[in-house]
């Protein structure tokens, strides 16, 4: 019963609330392409979300791990639609930023994927390689509320927070840290304690600091 809970029920779980996840921007991208206007969106999240999915895609396929593999087929897809979208509607410095996140990421992949393809290494090596690769990637992509929490500290508001993808960035990283333990895979539960973590501290940043639009 152990074993299914955790490798099964716990991923699988993981695999839908990764996909909420994931298409929690995709309303928003919608009206930007009604307005053909990016307004406030910033879209650079967005740009890590499909490199982070890029990179646990080629992790799924080396390690055959179908529920890594279920879980980032949609961000990628979704990843790639909502980035061209932006992209399309954006000033040219917030594009030039854009460009350059994707050609970071892009760089990055390359390098580690000859590094595994024509180098020198065993399987295990390789699944190394490419995990911390991956690893780095996904701990970009849960930075990316940094500068939001100091600017909650700052203002003792959490109006530039939004509690339910805390909770859903919370659950999402306990589930598959469990996945991970259970496995094991360092690469699977280590940077997702971490963001589960990031997920906790929102929610309590929610909590303690209520949006003051809220409060009137």
């Amino acid at each position: 019963m152990g074993d299914l809970l955790m490798k099964h029920i716990a991923p699988g779980l993981g695999c839908v609330v990764a996909w909420l996840l994931f298409s929690s921007p995709f309303k928003a991208v919608l009206q930007v392409r009604q307005s053909r206007a990016l307004g406030s969106l910033n879209p650079l999240p967005l740009v890590a979300m499909w490199a982070n999915c890029v990179a646990w895609l080629v992790y799924s396929f080396i390690t055959t791990d179908v529920y890594v593999l279920a879980s980032n087929i949609p961000g990628l897809l979704l990843g790639s639609f909502m980035t061209i979208s932006c992209y399309g509607f954006a000033d040219e410095k917030t594009r030039n930023t854009m460009l350059q996140g994707i050609m970071f990421f892009a760089t990055l992949l390359t390098a580690a994927g000859m590094s595994i393809s024509f180098g020198d290494y065993d399987h295990k090596a390789a699944i190394n390689i490419w995990g911390y690769t991956t690893v780095f990637i996904l701990l970009i992509f849960y930075s990316a509320p940094l500068s939001v929490l100091a600017e909650v500290l700052r203002t003792r508001s959490s109006a530039a927070l939004y509690l339910p993808f805390a909770v859903m960035n919370m659950v999402n990283g306990l589930l598959w840290t469990a996945y991970g333990l259970a496995v094991p895979d360092a690469f699977i539960y280590g940077p997702n304690m971490v963001g589960a973590v990031f997920g906790g501290l929102q929610v309590a940043l929610c909590l303690i600091y209520p949006s003051k639009a809220a409060e009137r």
